[in-house]
């Protein structure tokens, strides 16, 4: 998001932002609120990474607090343990901390260039193996032009230390190596660099702004999906991160295509797809595009094919907050409220889980989790509106505390962690309240998943899976699983009432045999009780459930 593009627009449309039919509120799958925190009075937060495994997350903002490091081991409860500071220069304007990622033993920082004309332009890395509630700053690497999004290497602690800052200022992609600091080189869209306006040949707007770093599960490429804001998806091999190559692009021309505003791009594990988002505000509907990139492994240049594509639906009121403050007469803040307004039905940032799951970001309206197992036709399957309605929504500053949501991503526990611009960081669970087809994707038994009746000793199993509880487990869960052909596969298991108690990622499993054994924890901290459960195992379209009592 950048907010100097679009104060000028705003300015001309405030009677159109405040005289617009509101739609009325209609029937969903919300899910469950777990717990929340603002970390200072009036924050300004930004995006949110979290380790569920260490019970830590790490909240970014816009404003001199800087990072917020908050301890999740009462999920219900989440304390701040620390501030990280990024107040880093003599300059009365501070550097913010616009973006954040973890991985590993490190988490990464970044600073953009227009918070002062002093402020630190480029990343802070910090060390979090040791303490994580407490991270010690292990480095600051400056790059001019300032950095608008980072993404640790996800193989940071095996051979890889290197990030990649994504600027707002010089348009580039810059890769640095974290132990060292020494940047390693600078990708460009060839629309961005050494281009002269006017368009269509370049645009001007074309910065990097936001990378998703994976290891091709079939070349064992390791491939950056760039999104530049004016040209698209830029697919970069970075294996040598001395010498990126582009190796694949979905180009975006507004004056040819239409397309326009690329802001977050997600594959899924197995590669064959990308979820491409648009982040447009001014009153659109930005949305995600899905495309097939199964000829995309870095070892040839490929341009993907749009498949599919996810717009948000009206159901909820357009901008409660807004509302909020018509009614109670509060127009101090009307610019901040009008931008607001504007992106009420806009896509944010995107988070992946398996094939079938996608995580959405969307400001205004909330967290949606959408079901993509029919790539042409991605549907809904549950969401979460923090203050969805007017009382909450003013309690405070009627500008700065309504909802916004930033960020939102899957916690390896089956817990959704998420930061809102003004309510700071929250936790949601994925649970349905009745019987919607997305249910086992938003964390609660599907109805009617077939094997639900069996006895506790029966397997679960399909054309492609099989499923069997093993007893005398102790405290944890403990599973033997048949696959009969290689890909990413997930378990779950769910109380008697349907109810998610824990979920694991299993990662590329081999075809064959497989014992998966783990130890949850329930919302307080202990182990699940004795009794009757479910467990359900997915990989690709199949799935596979069995009961079985622990």
């Amino acid at each position: 998001m950048r907010l100097a593009r679009i104060s000028v627009a705003l300015c001309g449309l405030l009677p159109i932002l405040w005289c617009s039919p509101l739609p009325a509120l209609a029937a969903g799958n919300p899910m469950t609120l777990v717990g929340a925190l603002a970390p200072w009075p009036a924050g300004q937060y930004s995006n949110v990474a979290a380790d569920a495994s260490r019970h830590v997350a790490y909240l970014g903002s816009f404003d001199d607090q800087g990072v917020a490091v908050i301890d999740t081991r009462d999920p219900g409860n989440p304390v701040l343990t620390d501030h990280l500071f990024t107040h880093i220069t003599s300059d009365l304007l501070t550097s913010d901390s616009a973006d954040l990622d973890r991985v590993g033993h490190y988490l990464a920082v970044s600073h953009q260039a227009w918070s002062g004309p002093g402020a630190f332009e480029g990343i802070s890395v910090y060390d979090i193996g040791g303490d994580p509630y407490h991270p010690a700053l292990l480095r600051r690497i400056a790059i001019p032009g300032g950095v608008h999004t980072v993404q640790l290497d996800p193989e940071v602690d095996s051979g890889r230390p290197y990030a990649y800052a994504n600027s707002e200022g010089n348009f580039k992609l810059t890769i640095v190596n974290i132990l060292t600091g020494a940047i390693l080189s600078e990708y460009a869209s060839s629309e961005g660099i050494g281009c002269v306006p006017p368009p269509p040949n370049c645009q001007g707007f074309n910065f990097a702004h936001e990378g998703f770093i994976q290891r091709h599960p079939r070349s064992e490429r390791v491939l950056d999906y760039v999104s530049y804001w004016d040209s698209g998806l830029r697919i970069v091999d970075v294996t040598n991160p001395a010498t990126p190559i582009e190796v694949g692009a979905f180009d975006y021309n507004f004056l040819t295509n239409g397309l326009r505003s690329a802001h977050y791009a997600a594959p899924t594990p197995s590669a064959n797809w990308v979820y491409l988002e648009d982040e447009l505000g001014l009153l659109e509907t930005g949305g995600v595009h899905v495309l097939d990139t199964s000829a995309c492994d870095g070892t040839t240049y490929c341009i993907p094919a749009l498949v599919g594509e996810w717009h948000i639906k009206g159901h909820p009121v357009q901008g409660a907050a807004l509302n909020a403050l018509i009614h109670s007469g509060k127009f101090t803040n009307a610019f901040f409220a009008a931008f607001k307004r504007a992106f009420t039905y806009d896509a944010h940032n995107l988070d992946v889980r398996g094939e079938n799951e996608l995580l959405v970001a969307n400001y205004a309206m909330g967290i949606r989790l959408i079901d993509t197992s029919d790539k042409t036709a991605p549907a809904e399957a549950a969401f979460y509106l923090p203050n969805a309605n007017e009382s909450v929504a003013c309690k405070q500053d009627c500008g700065a505390n309504t909802r916004q949501t930033w960020g939102s991503y899957f916690g390896s526990d089956g817990r959704i962690y998420a930061s809102d611009i003004g309510r700071g960081f929250f936790i949601v669970e994925e649970r349905i309240r009745g019987g919607a087809s997305g249910a086992a994707l938003a964390g609660r038994l599907p109805a009617g998943s077939g094997s639900v009746e069996q006895s506790a000793s029966a397997g679960g199993s399909t054309a492609g899976l099989r499923l069997s509880a093993v007893s005398g487990s102790g405290a944890g869960f403990a599973f033997s699983l048949t696959v009969s052909r290689e890909g990413p596969a997930r378990i779950a298991v769910y109380d008697i009432q349907g109810r998610l108690v824990s979920a694991k990622n299993l990662g590329v499993l081999p075809a064959g045999q497989h014992s998966v054994s783990w130890t949850p924890q329930v919302t307080d901290g202990r182990a699940p009780s004795r009794g009757i459960y479910f467990a359900r195992v997915e990989s690709g379209a199949e799935g596979a459930t069995i009961k079985f009592v622990h």
